[in-house]
């Protein structure tokens, strides 16, 4: 456990509580990949307009004081499109979208995909429909940094 943290005072399915953070765990859909999100806020879900994320039924969340953590058994796909700033992370064995991240100035950051990890307390919640569209490379790298998730990612190699 990190410095600050209590034990987790409660616990459900796919989710705990630990001190004012809840934690919300889940997996890709065979179990390669397993993620742990932390947050001390309300979960707001976004779902991006854009082809990649709407054929998948996307809905991302993130939160800049949070916590998120990766864990892969096997090392992941990358996928990079548009401006090519960000990896998304896939599955190798079942194919699904999980994640993006990017380095950021104080280290990897990310936004996960609550559908894809199947986060049954998340997946089920509203989404705001954004449009990037239009967004520069330059306004889409700032807006993640401000908006996204410190992340941990651990993959085999």
């Amino acid at each position: 456990m990190g410095p600050g943290l209590l034990a987790p005072l409660a616990s459900g399915n796919g989710w705990s509580w630990r001190g004012a953070a809840m934690i919300y765990r889940g997996a890709c859909h065979c179990g390669v990949i397993s993620a742990e999100y932390e947050t001390n806020g309300p979960v707001r879900l976004r779902q991006d307009g854009c082809g990649f994320c709407s054929s998948r039924g996307v809905k991302s969340a993130s939160d800049p004081e949070g916590r998120l953590q990766l864990t892969a058994a096997k090392r992941l796909t990358r996928y990079r499109f548009g401006h090519k700033t960000a990896d998304f992370l896939i599955c190798p064995d079942c194919g699904t979208y999980v994640a993006t991240r990017m380095d950021g100035p104080r280290g990897s950051i990310g936004v996960i995909n609550v559908v894809g990890l199947n986060i049954n307390d998340l997946k089920h919640l509203p989404a705001t429909l954004t449009s990037l569209e239009g967004e520069a490379a330059e306004e889409r790298l700032q807006r993640r940094i401000s908006r996204w998730t410190p992340m941990k990612l651990t993959e085999a190699a």
